[in-house]
């Protein structure tokens, strides 16, 4: 494989008689310079793990892991464990092998180093700043985020500075950059030296650089130091500090003094949701005061010695009290173990004269509360913890308690849309989530159990395979089949695209329309109406079917009705089915209006649906975007420029992984198209369906009633799989009975989906038109009243009965004079004037 700049997404696939399906099998990365913990980003300081799942499609245990981005050549080692038993891959018949590579195996370094120092800090100067300004480098993989610690040799003073290359100063970049880290002092003040202690630097793929004065890893810290180009200065890490000394100085030789510690709960129930303890505490220095920017922590403790921090903020500080506050959520059954008690105490006080203190158990016991009282009762169910899951979804194991057989999964995806999913129970402590739909975001996810909500948290998917650049051109892989182009076409209408005004004629490729002409002919226009009416979902019982309401404020027939006349047009999906080869539906899935639904913003709405096939118990989503262009607008769609006209709505249409019978079969989601006229007068109506001729590539549906029209367009690619496909559109109308009159007429369109793994999107817009003709004028049109025929239609049954006529007229001629000479020589001749006759006035009606 070629890791260069590349995270490389990978799967082991393997097969071990007699073992269980549920068995864990993991390989633990052999990486001594990448030692980060890829299911718990805050632990950095174990190895890259990977766990196995049961493959049932090919009867094998798999394995998904990825090669980090920049890793050395060669042989790619990793540690195969099982509870019993550990092999390493060098062992193996088959090795990965790492064959190309912009080798980075050093974690950022500082490449530049300024101290900011001060003058002497004394009553007058009584404020100063000091620090570092140091620059970062990580030329290859690029700084991410780290820390620095800063401490007082004397008083022991922490400043704790974190960073990430968002915060690089103007000029910078996540490859080289200035960063701060700097702190100010107030008078009163001690004269001593502050000293980085501490440091964690980590790029883009988790390598890390590090340096400690007391190294708790030396190994790793020989590996990479972030001061590598300054390790002949031991004193580049140090500033010493200037202070006059205070008036209490040489009578101030007492720690500060705690007067209140307060918890807001002295019982907790650490199985509930709600497991905060919030502690308030008042510090008093009459002497010298309390230092700034110094943040005490409480310590609690349980009877295992487990101890947890609560860093403290300031509330409020004077020149002789300061007040802090910490809050801190309990893990699930802290301190549940006899006799089920929390100690407490808390360390951190540093004062202006250089003295530091804290309170241990014991003595908070002599004034204050010292220990918290536990119990574990709740009922609620709870999330503990979640298993990894990547960018492709999939199975997703959550960790906690009181999970019932009849557990739902409730999530909330980044782009609005919900997923609710029947999981699969393991135990009361334990369930997988099937199906988990694909996404690098993350998203939002509880438990609903015996009818309970549990807590909601946060999932972030692990991303197994990206460029650390940024993705490679094209954004699209090449395409499967070639991009779909329509055919040329002659140029329609009299004049031709309706004239100079209206759009102009392409020689092999038909009618271009200037706005706001639209259609294979320019004579039709956009009509501008009002948005249609988005329903918020709140009743349950939604669907991504749009009624658009067309008043006519041309009509001038002079009707009496009071009632005003309006075209209704009607935009509905109705189902998806998956056909096989020999065109045959195999499985059709029927949409009824129970779609969820969220109002995005005034001109955006959004359907969600997921359904099960009854075959398999995989789970499909599908998700309707309904967007609504007031003004023209043009967007990109599968690599497709195309333009939006005012007033239409452009459906875009998600469906996720699907279980195909058969690799040879395709999907065909069916939407149906209808216009309808409340008018009492005698109209037509009539239907076009065809490619276009403005260069989108697309088909379009033209429904037509009376004057008005609902146009319909449907682009021939999609997104399959993050890949350009061709689309077929057909029309069903011959299979689905659509409704037909004169007033009324509805037709069905089948989007056909090649056969794809994880992903189909397309993308359908419709639009209102007003035509510069009517229905009636239409070849093939419906009318209500069939005796009242169009001009064209009159003309040619006028013709057939003059021919008619003629023909028998000629045969009683023929009878009179069948015996006389040449007889048959002028009939000839007269039925052949008749017949070229005949053919030249059909051949002007159908112009």
């Amino acid at each position: 494989i070629d890791v260069t700049n590349h995270r490389h997404y990978n799967v082991l696939y393997f097969s071990l008689n007699g073992v269980l399906r549920d068995y864990i099998f993991s390989i633990i990365v052999e990486d001594y310079s990448y030692n980060s913990n890829i299911e718990n980003e805050q632990s950095l300081d174990k190895t890259q793990m990977f766990h196995s799942t049961y493959n049932y499609t090919i009867q094998m245990f798999q394995i998904e892991f990825f090669v980090d981005a920049n890793t050395q050549v060669g042989d790619w080692p990793f540690i195969f464990n099982t509870e019993y038993v550990t092999l390493h891959s060098n062992v193996l018949d088959t090795q990965l092998r790492v064959k190309k590579s912009n080798m980075d195996l050093q974690g950022p370094v500082f490449k530049e180093i300024k101290k900011i120092t001060s003058n002497e800090i004394n009553n007058t100067n009584k404020i100063a700043e000091i620090g570092w300004t140091m620059a970062i480098e990580d030329p290859i993989n690029g700084f991410r985020d780290g820390f620095v610690v800063i401490k007082g040799e004397i008083d022991q003073s922490i400043y704790n500075i974190s960073v990430s290359f968002n915060n690089v100063k103007n000029g910078g970049n996540k490859f080289l950059g200035e960063y701060d880290f700097k702190f100010n002092l107030t008078y009163p003040c001690i004269s001593q030296q502050y000293i980085i202690s501490d440091v964690l630097l980590i790029d883009s793929v988790n390598r890390k650089s590090e340096f400690s004065i007391l190294p708790y890893n030396p190994i790793y810290s020989a590996i990479s130091n972030p001061f590598l180009y300054f390790l002949n200065n031991p004193n580049i890490n140090k500033i010493q500090v200037q202070c006059t000394n205070h008036p209490s100085a040489s009578t101030d030789t007492t720690a500060p003094v705690l007067k209140s510690f307060i918890p807001s709960k002295t019982t907790i129930d650490v199985s509930a949701l709600d497991r905060s303890v919030t502690f308030t505490f008042v510090a008093e220095d009459l002497e010298s005061g309390l230092k700034a920017n110094q943040y005490p922590i409480v310590y609690l403790t349980d009877t295992t010695s487990r101890s947890i921090e609560c860093k403290s903020s300031i509330i409020e500080i004077t020149e002789t009290n300061a007040t802090y506050s910490c809050t801190i959520q309990l893990p699930v059954g802290f301190g549940y173990s006899y006799p089920n008690m929390i100690l407490l105490s808390v360390y951190g006080f540093v004062n202006n004269n250089g003295i530091f203190g804290g309170f241990s158990s014991n003595t908070l016991s002599l004034n204050h509360t010292s220990s918290i009282t536990v119990t574990f009762s709740s009922d609620q169910p709870l999330i503990i913890q979640h298993q990894l899951i990547t960018e492709r979804g999939g199975n997703l194991i959550l960790n906690g308690r009181k999970f019932s057989i009849d557990s739902e999964a409730y999530i909330t995806f980044k782009d609005g849309s919900v997923s609710k999913i029947k999981t699969d129970f393991i135990s009361s402590t334990a369930v997988k989530i099937p199906n988990v739909k694909a996404t690098k975001d993350h998203y939002q996810i509880y438990i609903k159990s015996s009818n309970i909500n549990s807590n909601t948290i946060t999932v972030t998917p692990v991303v197994f395979d990206y460029y650390i650049h940024g993705d490679p051109e094209p954004t699209f892989p090449p395409t499967v089949t070639p991009v779909p182009t329509n055919k040329p076409q002659q140029c329609k209408g009299n004049p031709a695209c309706g004239g100079p005004t209206n759009g102009k004629c392409i020689d092999n490729q038909g009618c271009v329309c200037y706005s706001p002409w639209v259609g294979i002919d320019c004579q039709s226009q956009i009509v501008i109406v009002d948005p249609p009416i988005f329903n918020n979902g709140s009743d349950n019982s939604t669907s991504p079917s749009i009624d658009i309401v067309v008043p006519d404020k041309n009509n001038t027939n002079g009707n009496n009705n009071t009632t005003p006349i309006t075209y209704h047009s009607l935009i509905s999906i109705i189902s998806l089915r998956e056909i096989n080869i020999q065109n045959e539906v195999v499985k059709t899935i029927t949409f009824k209006d129970d779609w969820l639904s969220k109002q995005i913003d005034d001109s955006t709405i959004l359907f969600y649906k997921e359904f099960t096939k009854s075959t398999t118990d995989a789970t499909t989503n599908i998700t309707v975007t309904l967007k609504w262009f007031k003004n023209q607008t043009t967007i990109s769609f599968a690599q497709e420029q195309l333009l939006m006209n005012p007033s239409t709505l452009k459906y875009t249409i998600e469906i996720s992984n699907y279980p195909f019978e058969n690799s040879l079969n395709h999907l065909e989601l069916i939407m149906s198209a209808s216009m309808q006229s409340n008018t009492t007068d005698d109209i037509c109506s009539a239907k076009e369906f065809g490619e276009t001729t403005n260069g989108d590539n697309s088909n379009y549906l033209k429904i037509q009633v009376d004057n008005y029209s609902l146009y319909g367009r449907f682009i021939r690619r999609g997104i399959i799989d993050s890949t350009i496909r061709t689309i077929s559109n057909i029309l069903l109308d011959k299979d689905m009975n659509p409704i037909t009159s004169s007033k009324s007429l509805q037709s069905y369109i089948g989007i056909q989906i090649p056969y794809y793994k994880e992903s189909a999107i397309i993308d359908p817009d419709f639009s209102i038109l007003i035509d510069s003709y009517k229905a009636s004028s239409v070849s093939n049109s419906i009318c209500s009243n069939q005796s009242k025929l169009s001009g064209a239609k009159l003309a040619g049954i006028i013709i057939g009965g003059v021919a008619f006529i003629a023909v028998i007229t000629i045969s009683i001629i023929y009878y009179i004079f069948k015996k006389r000479i040449g007889a048959r020589i002028f009939i000839s001749k007269i039925f052949l004037k008749l017949n070229n006759n005949n053919t030249k006035n059909l051949h002007m009606q159908n112009l």
